[in-house]
Parts: C-alpha cells; sequence; structure tokens
C-alpha cells in the first residue's frame, strides 16, 4: 500500500492485539487449573489418605459463600449442569472432582455430589489437602 504524504492511514491492523489477548486468556485459564483453590480462596480439608487423578478432572469448586466454579470459573448452578451435562455427552468416564472449602457445609456438598451424579457422572472424587 503506497501512501502519499498527505494521504491519512485509516486501516489500523488488530490481528497482533488479538494474538496477544489470546495468549493471556490461555496462559490464565493454565494458571486457573493448577491454582484453582488458591486463587479462589478455599481452604481444602486434610487427610492422611488420597489419591491422585491420572486424568485431567473436571473441578467443581464450592467456597465459604456458596458459590460454585467449574474450572476455576464462577457460573451458577444451572450453567453448571449444563456444562456437565455437555461433557458427560462427550466423555462418559469424565471425572469430576469436588474442591470445597473446609467450612462449607455437609448438606451442600451432598447436594452438589447428588446432583453431579445425577447427570450420569460415575467417577466422583472430593479434592483434599494431604496432611504429612
Amino acid at each position: 500500500m503506497k501512501l502519499h504524504n498527505d494521504e491519512l492511514l485509516t486501516e489500523i491492523n488488530i490481528t497482533p492485539f488479538v494474538d496477544i489477548i489470546l495468549v493471556i486468556l490461555i496462559i490464565f485459564l493454565l494458571v486457573a487449573q493448577v491454582m484453582g483453590p488458591q486463587v479462589l480462596g478455599i481452604k481444602l480439608p486434610k487427610a492422611t489418605q488420597s489419591d491422585t487423578l491420572t486424568r485431567q478432572p473436571i473441578t467443581v469448586f464450592l467456597d465459604t459463600s456458596g458459590r460454585i466454579a467449574v474450572n476455576g470459573v464462577y457460573l451458577d448452578e444451572k450453567a453448571m449442569i449444563q456444562f456437565i451435562k455437555e461433557q458427560v455427552k462427550k466423555d462418559p468416564q469424565l471425572d469430576v472432582v469436588i474442591s470445597a472449602d473446609e467450612k462449607v457445609f455437609h448438606g451442600r456438598v451432598v447436594g452438589i455430589l447428588d446432583t453431579i451424579k445425577g447427570l450420569g457422572v460415575t467417577k466422583l472424587a472430593i479434592h483434599v489437602q494431604h496432611k504429612l
């Protein structure tokens, strides 16, 4: 594109900006997966007997204020149900981990477990912090 000295540049190329934003988004999503409980302010209960999962699970976080986050993104209960339904359709052997703060009422955790199990998820686990 040849410009004369008196012509104005009227085009703005936003492709590099979009590329940078996408890279930042990917980094944020990866960090949210790894740092989930700490970032959301969830203090996990401690246990001496715990196992590790071999596959990457979907993590449902429950904080002390009753909010739900799925893989680090806050959702209402209906959106969580819809998301898990879609994931079960893609992978019937889906792993779901409940990561609830130690102060969340037992009934709330059981209610979420029951809801998720009703969606067809058969592999459920509760996230705990390993006690030494």
